[in-house]
This record gives structure tokens, sequence and C-alpha cells, in this order.
């Protein structure tokens, strides 16, 4: 029997507005880290489209070479960044791999190699994937408030800017 990962969740203290890149409402973007049995493991960014009807979260989750003193360019060419977008059902939420051009956060070199979504499908990486996605849903308190149609928390952040 295998033991299942401890993960934990570091945030990321600001909360930061976007305008919607399709309609320009203002929507809000969160972070953090994740490590996974005490090890880091993971970042995140989360785009919160608060100015849309339909409620999605957009997580773009980039796994593998952090926790590194000096992030190097071969820690950058070890990561894999892949968007997966959360939307709220009547009792929970569901989840559904993006193409990466789709995320907000496209041109951001540190994240890594981004995986399309015919790759992500086939990838034994997916599993980590979603694991990480769930964990940000349920942990981070902004996620979390979003998803279940409460007003965003700022619990454990320091403001909305």
């Amino acid at each position: 029997m295998s033991e299942q990962p401890n993960y934990a969740i570091e945030l990321n203290e600001q909360i930061r507005t976007f305008d919607c890149p399709d309609c320009g409402k203002k929507s809000l973007t969160v972070w953090g880290f994740i490590s996974k049995n005490n090890a880091a493991h993971a970042i995140y960014y989360a785009g919160l489209m608060t100015g849309h009807d339909q409620a999605s979260a957009g997580l773009t989750i980039s796994i593998g070479g952090w926790g590194v003193e000096n992030a190097d360019e071969q820690n950058v060419e070890s990561r894999l960044w892949l968007f997966i977008e959360a939307r709220p059902t009547a009792d929970s939420y569901e989840m559904m791999v993006r193409e990466p051009e789709e995320s907000y956060y496209f041109d951001k070199p540190i994240l890594g190699k981004p995986m399309a979504r015919a790759a992500a499908l086939a990838s034994p990486l997916l599993g980590e994937f979603f694991a990480v996605a769930d964990f940000v849903a349920f942990n981070d308190p902004a996620v979390k408030s979003y998803l279940i149609g409460r007003e965003v928390s700022t619990l454990g952040r320091k403001s909305i800017g």
C-alpha cells in the first residue's frame, strides 16, 4: 500500500486584479507555493473570473525544479506546467485541462514548458497535476470561497490591489 503524499500550501500575501482579456471585466489573481512531503514541489496562479456570470477559476500549475536556490536554466527546463479550468457544480466543482495559450500566464518562461491539452491527457503526470489542483481548490481560501459561490476570501493575504 503506497503512502498518500503530504501536501502543504504557502499563500502569497497579495491578491491582484486583472482585466479579462476577452471582455475587459475586472477579475482576481492569487498565487502560492505547494510542497509535497516537506519539499518544494509546485507553484500556482489562480485566475478567479469574478466579473463573469459563469464562475471559472483558471489554475496555471508548474511542477518540478522548485525550491532549488538560484533557480537556474536547468531547473526551468525540468519544469512542466498545465492550465486547468475549475467550474463550480451544484455540490462541488469540475476540472478540465485547457490549452496553455488560454492561460493568463502563458508568456512566463519561469513556469517551464507548457503542456498542450492532448499531451497532458496522455501524460503520466496528469494525476499529479489534478492532485495539486484539488489541493489548491480545498486549501487556498480565495479559490475555495470563490468556487463555492461566496465572496473571495482574503484570509492569509494582505489586500486586493
